[in-house]
C-alpha cells in the first residue's frame, strides 16, 4: 500500500510549534488589559495569604481553655473585619469576632455563633471546641515568597483575582502578536453588499477573527482578494512586512483558479500543504521572510475546524505559552448512540452532539449533515466527535473521544 502523502495532525502540530519562535520581549500592564496575555515572569507572593490569623466564621473568641460545654463568657469586645486594634481579652473572657478579624493575642479558639446562647453581654456554651478551632492561621493559602504564577501561563480571571488579592497591580506578559488576514476569490462578496450571479458571501475572515478574539492578537484586515496572482502576491509581502503571522483562506487547494501555494513557495517556502483531517485536508504552512503563514481551505466549516486544531497551538506559542502538543483540546470519552460507516484515511472531526443520561454516561450523537460548507453543523453541535483515521465502521453503543466546543450547554440545537 502507498504512503499516506497527507500529514497526521499530531505531526503538523508538531511542525508548526517547531517553527514557532518564542517572544523575547516582555511588557508591564495593568490586570484589566492582562486577561488572556501570558505572563512573561513568574510571579512570586508579596504577602502571606491570609496576613494573619483571622476567624473563619461569625462566633465567638476566647482561649481554648475556656471553650468548654456550659462555661458561661462575658463578652467583652466586637471585632469587625480590618480592625487593627490590639484587643487584649482576658482568660475567663471572650469576644463577638466576625468572619476575617483577627484573632487578639491569647486567644487561640473561635465558637460559631451557633453553638452559644447569647443573652445581654453574656453567652452561655453549647459545645466544646479545641484549640484552633474556626481559625484561618497566617500564611494558610499563600506564604510570602511562594511562586503563583508561572511564566508561560495564560492569565485567566482567576489569575487575576488572585494577583489583586495580593496587591499586585500590574503582571508582566509578552507583548500582542499581530495576525493578519485574507481571504482569496472571484466569487466571494462582503457581508451586507448585494450579490451578483454566481457570487456567495465571504465568511472565514469574520469566523477567524472571532476565535482568535480570545487569544488577544492584533489583527489586520486586508479584505477580500481576487484571483490575480500578482495581487495576491502584492498582499501577502504586504501583510508579511506587517504581521507576525499572515492567514489566508481559499486557493490551497488543486484548481485552476489555487494560487496560494505557488506564491507562498515563490515568496518563502512551503512547510507542508496537506494534512490527514477532515474537514481540513488542504491547509498550507509556511513562511514569507520573517512571517509565519497559514492557508486555510475554503469552505467555512473546513477553515473553522484548521483554525481551532492547528493555527491555536501556532499562536498560543508565539505569545509565549508553555504550550503541550498533546493537550491543547481536552478529549473526553463517549457511548454512541448510533453506527457509523465511512471512507478511513483521515482523523475525521464529525459534528455532533453529547447530553448526559440518567446512567450518568456521556451520549454522543453524530449530525447527519457533514458537509464542509454548512456552518449549521457547527452553530447546532456542542462537541466534535473523533474517529480516527483508520476506523471505517463503528457500532451503537462503542466508546469513542469527542472534542467538547464548551462547557456551557448548548441550547440552540
Amino acid at each position: 500500500m502507498a504512503a499516506n502523502p497527507w500529514l497526521p495532525l499530531q505531526d503538523a502540530i508538531n511542525l508548526l510549534l517547531s517553527s514557532a519562535p518564542l517572544p523575547a520581549e516582555s511588557v508591564s500592564v495593568p490586570l484589566l488589559e492582562a486577561l488572556n496575555r501570558v505572563a512573561s515572569q513568574d510571579v512570586f507572593a508579596p504577602v502571606n495569604v491570609p496576613p494573619c490569623d483571622n476567624s473563619a466564621m461569625d462566633g465567638y473568641v476566647m482561649h481554648a481553655d475556656d471553650a468548654q460545654m456550659g462555661k458561661q463568657l462575658p463578652v467583652v469586645a466586637r471585632i469587625f473585619a480590618g480592625d487593627s486594634k490590639d484587643y487584649a481579652i482576658a482568660r475567663g473572657e471572650c469576644a463577638r469576632i466576625m468572619t476575617g478579624a483577627p484573632i487578639p493575642a491569647m486567644c487561640n479558639a473561635v465558637v460559631m455563633q451557633e453553638d452559644v446562647t447569647a443573652q445581654d453581654d453574656q453567652i452561655t456554651l453549647n459545645e466544646t471546641v479545641g484549640a484552633g478551632a474556626n481559625i484561618r492561621p497566617v500564611g494558610t493559602d499563600i506564604v510570602s515568597g511562594d511562586c503563583i504564577i508561572k511564566a508561560g501561563s495564560r492569565l485567566t480571571p482567576a489569575h487575576l483575582t488572585l494577583l489583586s488579592s495580593l496587591g499586585l497591580a500590574k503582571v508582566s506578559v509578552y507583548p500582542s502578536i499581530t495576525v493578519g488576514l485574507l481571504a482569496t476569490g472571484d466569487e466571494l462578496k462582503a457581508a451586507g453588499e448585494p450579490l451578483a450571479k454566481g457570487q456567495i458571501y465571504e465568511s472565514n475572515r469574520i469566523g477567524v477573527a472571532a476565535l482568535l478574539h480570545q487569544c488577544q492578537v492584533t489583527l489586520i484586515d486586508y479584505g477580500i482578494v481576487p484571483d490575480h496572482p500578482p495581487t495576491i502576491r502584492e498582499t501577502l509581502e504586504t501583510a508579511a512586512q506587517q504581521c507576525d503571522l499572515v492567514i489566508s483562506s481559499g486557493g490551497v487547494s488543486v484548481g485552476d483558479a489555487d494560487f496560494i501555494k505557488d506564491i507562498l513557495a515563490e515568496l518563502g517556502d512551503v512547510a507542508f500543504w496537506k494534512v490527514a483531517i477532515k474537514p481540513g485536508k488542504p491547509f498550507a504552512f509556511g513562511h514569507i521572510n520573517n512571517a509565519l503563514f497559514c492557508g486555510l481551505p475554503g469552505n467555512p466549516v473546513s477553515a473553522y475546524v484548521t483554525t481551532e486544531q492547528l493555527v491555536f497551538p501556532l499562536i498560543r506559542q508565539l505569545q509565549g505559552e508553555q504550550v503541550c502538543a498533546h493537550s491543547h483540546r481536552q478529549h473526553i470519552p463517549a457511548v454512541l448512540s448510533t453506527s457509523i460507516k465511512r471512507r478511513p484515511g483521515r482523523l475525521d472531526f464529525q459534528r455532533a452532539t453529547f447530553h448526559v443520561d440518567a446512567d450518568n454516561k456521556v451520549v454522543v450523537t453524530p449530525h447527519a449533515k457533514q458537509s464542509s460548507g454548512v456552518m449549521t453543523g457547527i452553530v447546532q453541535a456542542n462537541c466534535y466527535m473523533l474517529i480516527p483515521a483508520d476506523v471505517s465502521e463503528l457500532q451503537a453503543g462503542d466508546s469513542i473521544m469527542i472534542q467538547p466546543f464548551s462547557i456551557w450547554e448548548n441550547t440552540s440545537a
